[in-house]
């Protein structure tokens, strides 16, 4: 995944001022679609009529506010390797990122084969590739780079202790440690209120609705029951 980036005073720089707020809708649009396709900022006139309607028209009000300019085929954004990654970067990053993935998977096996264990044994995956949490993911959360946020409602509870210290316990302060000690807080916290607030069976009081035991239980009764 890719990010397309927005400079928090785009609000109010003299191009966007001179812009309809129609036009800027359609510059959001298109540099999504181009962060998606890696296009570097060129947008296909053909592409135009599928992000926005009268596309074609507010192209022109960009072309004539200096955000974007007129290219061979279609339209170019302004500047959009000052601020947005080029598409040989982006195929770099994840072709290591592969690579990176492919040394942890063989890690991790041979871990699993190794009778006396290792601390890549209980190594997880989401640790090291957890999808970004801000919209900038260049950026860095707690002024650590051996903690990683985790903070996604479908993923299984963070570590509570930093990568460094995950399997071997440290006898002093740890700051990184200190935050994935408040993050995982932070996690179970949110299980909590999401289980209060969860529907809950109308039959049998205390389960949830979506997963209760006693109902499983019965419909697998009657399952064996009508088997001959």
């Amino acid at each position: 995944m890719t990010w397309f980036k927005v400079d928090d005073s785009f609000h109010s720089h003299p191009k966007v001022l001179a812009a309809e707020p129609a036009a800027l809708g359609l510059w959001v649009v298109a540099g999504s679609w181009s962060g998606a396709n890696l296009s570097d900022g060129f947008i296909p006139d053909h592409v135009l009529p599928r992000l926005l309607p009268d596309a074609a028209s507010l192209a022109q009000q960009l072309v004539a506010a200096g955000l974007w300019k007129r290219a061979r085929g279609g339209y170019r954004f302004h500047d959009w390797g000052d601020f947005n990654p080029k598409r040989e970067e982006v195929e770099e990053e994840r072709k290591a990122a592969r690579e990176r993935m492919r040394n942890l998977r063989t890690k991790r096996k041979g871990a699993a084969q190794d009778a006396n264990g290792s601390a890549e044994q209980s190594a997880n995956v989401r640790d090291v590739f957890v999808t970004p949490t801000r919209p900038d993911p260049t950026r860095k959360e707690g002024g650590s780079s051996s903690y990683v946020t985790h903070d996604r409602a479908h993923e299984g509870p963070p570590p509570s202790r930093c990568t460094e210290h995950l399997t071997t316990p440290t006898s002093g302060p740890c700051r990184a440690c200190g935050d994935a000690r408040k993050a995982r807080d932070q996690w179970d916290a949110d299980r909590r209120r999401r289980i209060d607030a969860a529907p809950t069976c109308r039959i049998h009081r205390g389960q949830p609705a979506h997963n209760c035991a006693p109902c499983r239980s019965e419909r697998l009764g009657a399952d064996h029951q009508e088997q001959p």
